[in-house]
């Protein structure tokens, strides 16, 4: 016959009740801990937070398209009344006219409806100044109001950026004005006319309709002066006139 050993039962730990003030203690021991632990959290949360914005900040800097490929840009689609505020189409062809654009300081750009290109160059002269200092930019159009127009939809693509995605640049607008105080920079709109830009010195102009205008020679011809030293002149047109033809094809520029 087998002999079978004895089962001892260890003895349980003795449970001592705490008193309120150790109750009281524990209590606010877990709190700290718990309190810590949500503080270490945020702090990781907002640092991430911080990197991706300084990211994002050093890309759209280098590369204005990057915006509209990370989908920040928004435009106003007043033809669609269930969703009239849209973000940038990044369709290859705009992509083609910003690298096009960032090539080269005079360029002419036939447009048609639709196709988002005063938008489009509306926008990159936005980048322009809202990320680099001392820029002085001009949207010239048929006239005062039309290019207005022009400002306002710079206004409202700058008003759209989501506020987390970067640190935005303090802006000042009024009418056919947008500032940038901190960078001194600005976007003024004027109305076509040979003496309008005659007192500027511009780091770029952007012409809309320019071969509709009344006499668009006449303010081409004053606006080159206004480049000199390495200004952007950007041109853009509804085909359709012989002088826009002659400008795009015949470097009259």
């Amino acid at each position: 016959m087998a002999f079978k050993l004895p089962t001892i039962q260890a003895p349980s730990p003795e449970r001592r009740i705490l008193t309120p003030s150790e109750a009281r203690e524990e209590s606010e021991r877990m709190k700290a801990m718990g309190a810590a632990g949500l503080a270490t959290q945020e702090a990781q949360q907002q640092a991430n937070l911080a990197k991706t914005v300084a990211e994002n900040m050093k890309r759209w800097h280098a590369d204005p398209w990057a915006m509209v490929r990370d989908q920040v840009i928004y435009t106003l689609d007043q033809v669609d009344f269930d969703s009239p505020v849209k973000k940038f189409p990044a369709h290859p062809w705009l992509e083609k006219i910003t690298r096009e654009w960032q090539a080269n300081k005079l360029i002419a750009i036939p447009k048609s409806r639709r196709m988002m290109i005063t938008w489009l160059t509306v926008y990159l002269h936005l980048w322009l100044a809202m990320w680099h200092p001392g820029v002085a930019a001009f949207f010239v159009s048929e006239s005062e109001r039309k290019s207005e127009d022009m400002i306002k939809k710079a206004e409202f693509m700058f008003r759209h950026i989501p506020e987390d995605v970067m640190l935005k640049p303090k802006v000042k607008t009024r009418q056919c004005l947008i500032e940038f105080p901190g960078l001194d920079s600005y976007i003024m709109g004027i109305p076509e006319g040979e003496n309008q830009l005659r007192q500027y010195t511009a780091t770029a102009i952007l012409f809309d309709e320019w071969a509709f205008w009344k006499d668009p020679q006449a303010t081409l011809g004053a606006a080159k002066p206004c480049t000199q030293g390495g200004g952007r002149l950007t041109v853009v047109s509804t085909p359709g006139k012989e002088c826009f033809y002659d400008l795009c094809f015949d470097q009259t520029m």
